[in-house]
């Protein structure tokens, strides 16, 4: 849980350059690190929850096919 925090306030770091973009762009910052600490949550407290590395895997494994 400490990773999700520590990765979540580099994400907030950026805030200053997004401050002073458009507000659309605001907007998606936003929903972006909500859903960031949505799913990292889940995937550090329940266990079925697939974390991001797991999902990568999931939609690129086929390469590692392609590369044997």
């Amino acid at each position: 849980m400490l990773a999700v925090l520590v990765f979540a306030g580099l994400y907030l770091l950026d805030w200053p350059s997004v401050k002073t973009s458009k507000k659309p762009i605001r907007w998606a910052y936003f929903v972006l690190l909500g859903l960031f600490l949505i799913w990292n949550t889940l995937a550090v407290s329940w266990s079925a929850w697939p974390n991001p590395n797991d999902v990568i895997q999931l939609v690129f494994g086929w390469i590692d096919r392609m590369v044997e």
